[in-house]
């Protein structure tokens, strides 16, 4: 037994020896290659360090971890030459047999090698990516000892911290220094600690804050001076160069990038050489010597593309932009700055892109592309906002704060210690100070009692103030609670009335309860429609107030005749105040026709309630309305013997939502809105309404408005001459150019019905050349075409010669869009739908009448011919064009599905743009209405970066639904 446990024990020993054995070889070989890398990596010729590596993995004697660290010494050899793709190939083959191998730490060794490689070249965001995969291998096998890897993970977070700061993101970069600082603090040398500080240093730079970047490079110079480092030194100076450059110290700017450029081209840093070139030219940019800006320029463009520096790159070409664009080479310019943001896009070089934005803008202004620099302008704006978020000042704060704790931590510690050496000669003034300290505490109790006393009566005070301001603003919050329960009560009165009186109508018609007489069924239909007139009124009053106060209300400013004014009140309540056995009567010293320059409709609604009022409130006599012209100004006065009004009452006659009293409501009815609203339309046309009344005598308001007495009455619709026919129609040749088809035919009927001979075109181009071969009288153009819109038409015709009138007809009705026609020069304006009042008053202006009636001493008034022929259009028979409109619908559907599946937006809109004509003309609000809303998003969304393409999908969807509805009606 003995002697087989020898045998064993002797096996073992063996076999031990042959482990230690491979191991010395394994170990021996390992030496060996290390010291061969040493060797190589000393010497001066690079290329032939390049040469011997290339043999050295060659050998069959290397294993896997041997040849990834002589890839990656390869890596470090052609980033010493600054050829920086090479390096980032073997760098990442080097990673991949790592990984292929299960070499996490050499994988890790490998990332952060890349990391450097595509930094400097300039790939910013897969810089980041490498840094951070390395990061996080240290971050995972740390272990429960932080000194683990603590100086690689402090070294991986100040080269990301570069990284987030040369993307712009300095918040981020500012987070990565607040980690890497403890850890060099604790475990790293004084060279750590010095180039995180020079790090920051670049980052208040990039703040902006000049002033503490200076003062911490000059202390950084100085240490680094110690290390004799002088690499370190000519970087510092160069950041301290750039710090007075973009502080306005251009000449301390310029003495120290120079002096840290020569530096740089005596040693051969060519990396570095770039920056420096491009950092020269930007200060003889700032200081407008363009001739040495131009000559850095070329200079640091030629050394950045040879070394493949692309940052540098990227800002030469910028700095080429601005010296060309100064030099008024603004073609060039523009070569230079699209070269830079292709670059600056390709590394995502932010701050450039966001500098060259405003570039962009001033040489596309300086070229006339005004829409183009506006919508890079807009962008510059949006991006320097962003960088300047509160954020990043709040984190820098919070950072600083940190380092001033420290030092009052430290002067605190020095305190203390002068305080123990000061112990002695403060004992002996003890006494001395105990007394005066007494002296004071007795000072400050008898002061404190006296302030205790003057503060007691102050907040007394206060809190009487202020307990009458509550009980004032209690009793205001009391009336307005009346005024709206008030309101609400005047409004379930106001619309209950009327739908009681449409609900039950209706149900009689539904449900058979009435005759089945048509005249008793065409009253209830009258009842019916009257009513919803006056819910319609009520609805308007209240939206019309709720845009005043929202300042989005729009005057439409048009010729007005009086006499017609005259007349629509006289119609409107003559026979109202007959059935009151009252007598109204309108009174004036007018030459009529007198015309005015005014928003009639408004005009007109602040009359009508004014008159209405003086009607419902005067049981007997009489109501007189009296107009005078006198300085500019129209004065109408409704005179009436009415009830009146206290003098309480009268002071808040025009406030919202209030009458007299309750009883008024009662008795009178109405909503409380009449009044107010027509005082803020009266401010609005810059006129103003006063009142003056007595209480049971009656009341008198009086309405003055400035505006302008047109002479002139030319232009005049009252001047269409008076006609002698039964039947009239109109002669003469009309351009109409529609892109809409359905449009087109329907405006062709309307014309074609008046007599007049229509020539159509579908477009701009086809416009021109229709109107130069047939010379028409007048032209209609929409605005929005296709190959040629309305506008660029309207200019084509004038500088081709063409003197007849032409009219812009659009839906784009905004009084805004209306002055931009009038300004390019479009005689008028027409509405789409065809207003038809407005439509046949424009086409008498141009065209005369046929006779064809048989008697003839029959004239007609201008009115009256309007008259006539909108009652021959309304027998026009457009059932056809509807049903055909609604067939094309389908075609539009398609379209609209095709190029929301595509992303095409701009046809989208287009699309949209086209529908919403056709349906307003054609009388489908409901979809008018989802064509707008989709047009107008579009228009809004194409102005953002991203346009919002789940929002566009919805409304369009929404459009094709309500397609969809149509064609199942």
């Amino acid at each position: 037994m003995m002697e087989r446990l020898k045998q064993i024990i002797l096996l073992f020993f063996i076999f031990t020896l042959a482990n230690l054995g491979s191991l010395n070889t394994v170990w021996a070989q390992h030496s060996q290659l290390q010291k061969n890398l040493q060797e190589i990596n000393l010497q001066v010729d690079k290329n032939q360090a390049l040469l011997e590596l290339s043999q050295l993995i060659k050998s069959p004697a290397i294993n896997a971890a041997d040849k990834v660290a002589i890839l990656q010494q390869q890596g470090k050899v052609f980033f010493t030459l600054h050829q920086y793709n090479q390096g980032i190939v073997v760098v990442q083959q080097a990673k991949e047999i790592a990984i292929q191998e299960k070499l996490p730490s050499l994988a890790a060794q490998a990332n952060k090698m890349l990391g450097i490689l595509l930094y400097y070249k300039g790939e910013l965001k897969p810089a980041l990516k490498a840094y951070q995969t390395s990061l996080a291998y240290y971050d995972d096998n740390q272990g429960s000892d932080v000194n683990t890897y603590a100086i690689e993970r402090a070294n991986l977070l100040n080269n990301i911290a570069l990284v987030y700061t040369s993307l712009g993101q300095p918040n981020l970069a500012l987070v990565n220094y607040q980690l890497a600082g403890p850890l060099y603090a604790r475990y790293g040398n004084e060279t750590d600690k010095v180039d995180v500080r020079y790090n920051i240093a670049v980052l208040h730079i990039s703040l902006k804050r000049f002033d503490s970047a200076i003062d911490m490079l000059k202390v950084i110079i100085k240490k680094r001076q110690q290390f004799k480092d002088g690499h370190g030194v000519a970087t510092a100076r160069a950041g301290l160069g750039v710090a007075y450059k973009d502080s306005g110290q251009f000449e301390l700017g310029k003495e120290n990038i120079l002096a840290a450029l020569e530096y740089f081209q005596q040693h051969g840093y060519k990396h570095d050489i770039a920056s420096q070139l491009h950092n020269m030219s930007e200060i003889y940019n700032d200081t407008f010597d363009i001739e040495q800006a131009m000559f850095y320029g070329k200079q640091a463009l030629a050394v950045s593309k040879a070394v493949g520096h692309q940052k540098a790159y990227a800002g030469s070409l910028q700095s080429l932009a601005k010296a060309a664009f100064y030099s008024g080479e603004v073609r060039l310019a523009a070569q230079y700055i699209e070269r830079s943001i292709a670059v600056g896009k390709k590394i995502d070089y932010q701050v450039l892109l966001t500098e060259n934005l405003a570039i962009s803008a001033l040489i596309n202004a300086s070229q006339q592309k005004f829409s183009q620099a506006l919508v890079q302008q807009k962008k510059y704006q949006n991006r320097y906002l962003q960088a300047s978020n509160s954020l990043l000042n709040d984190k820098l704060a919070e950072f600083e704060s940190v380092q001033l704790n420290q030092k009052i931590v430290d002067l605190e510690q020095r305190r203390k210690l002068q305080n123990l050496q000061s112990a002695k000669i403060k004992q002996q003034r003890n006494i001395i100070i105990l007394v005066l300290v007494l002296i004071l505490v007795v000072v400050f109790f008898i002061y404190r009692r006296y302030l205790e006393k003057r503060l007691t009566q102050e907040l007394e005070f206060r809190v009487k103030q202020r307990t009458r301001e509550l009980e004032d603003l209690t009793d205001e919050l009391a009336q307005a609670n009346q005024v709206k329960s008030q309101f609400l009560a005047n409004m379930s009165h106001e619309i209950r009335t009327p739908l009681t009186a449409i609900v039950g109508h209706a149900e009689a018609i539904i449900y058979g309860d009435t005759d089945t007489d048509k005249d008793k069924i065409q009253e209830d239909i009258a009842v019916i429609h009257g009513n919803s007139l006056h819910l319609l009124e009520l609805i308007n009053d209240i939206l019309d107030l709720s845009r005043i106060e929202a300042n989005k209300f729009e005057l439409e400013i048009q010729p007005l005749n009086i006499a017609e004014l005259i007349q629509d009140l006289a119609d409107t309540f003559t026979d109202q105040a007959q059935q009151k056995n009252l007598k109204f009567t309108i009174e004036h010293q007018l030459s009529l026709p007198f015309i005015i320059q005014v928003d009639s409709l408004r005009l007109k609604q602040i009359l009508l309630n004014l008159c209405a009022n003086a009607i419902k409130f005067t049981q007997k006599g009489q109501v007189i309305l009296t107009i005078t012209w006198q300085h500019e100004q129209l004065t109408f006065t409704v005179s009436d013997t009415g009830i009146g009004l206290s003098k309480d009452h009268l002071a808040q006659i025009f406030e919202i939502f209030t009458q007299a009293d309750n009883s008024i409501s009662r008795r009178f009815g109405g909503s409380g809105l009449g009044l107010s609203l027509s005082n803020q339309l009266a401010k609005l046309m810059a006129g103003n309404i006063a009142v003056t009344s007595t209480l049971g005598k009656g009341s008198q308001f009086c309405l003055t408005l400035p505006c302008q007495h047109v002479n002139d009455t030319s232009n005049a619709i009252d001047d269409v001459p008076p006609v002698e026919i039964a039947d009239l129609s109109f002669s003469g040749k009309i351009l109409l150019a529609e892109d809409h088809d359905d449009n087109r035919r329907l405006i062709t009927r309307l014309l074609t019905s008046l007599g007049l001979d229509v020539i159509v075109a579908s477009n701009g181009k086809e416009a021109v050349q229709l109107c130069l071969e047939h010379q028409p009288k007048l032209i209609l153009l929409d605005i929005q075409m296709p190959e040629m819109d309305g506008v660029e038409a309207y200019k084509t015709l004038r500088a081709l010669g063409c003197h007849q009138p032409i009219y812009a007809l659009t839906a784009n009705a905004m009084s805004h869009e209306v002055s931009q026609y009038l300004a390019v020069g479009f005689t008028g304006h027409l509405k789409k739908p065809i207003e038809r009042k407005n439509f046949i008053a424009t086409l008498a202006k141009y065209f005369t009448t046929d006779s064809q009636g048989e008697s003839p001493g029959q004239g007609l008034t201008a009115s009256e011919v309007i008259n006539k022929a909108e009652q021959s259009l309304s027998q026009v028979d457009l059932s056809d064009l509807i049903v055909e409109f609604k067939c094309n619908l389908n075609n539009d559907k398609r379209e609209l599905q095709r190029y929301s599946d595509n992303d095409e937006i701009e046809k989208l809109a287009y699309l949209a743009h086209r529908l919403a004509g056709a349906a307003q003309m054609f009388g489908f609000a409901e979809l008018n209405q989802a064509a707008q809303e989709l047009e107008l998003i579009i228009k809004r969304e194409l102005v953002a970066d991203k346009p919002d393409q789940l929002l566009i999908s919805d409304l369009t969807h929404c459009l094709v639904d309500e397609i969809y509805l149509i064609e199942q009606q």
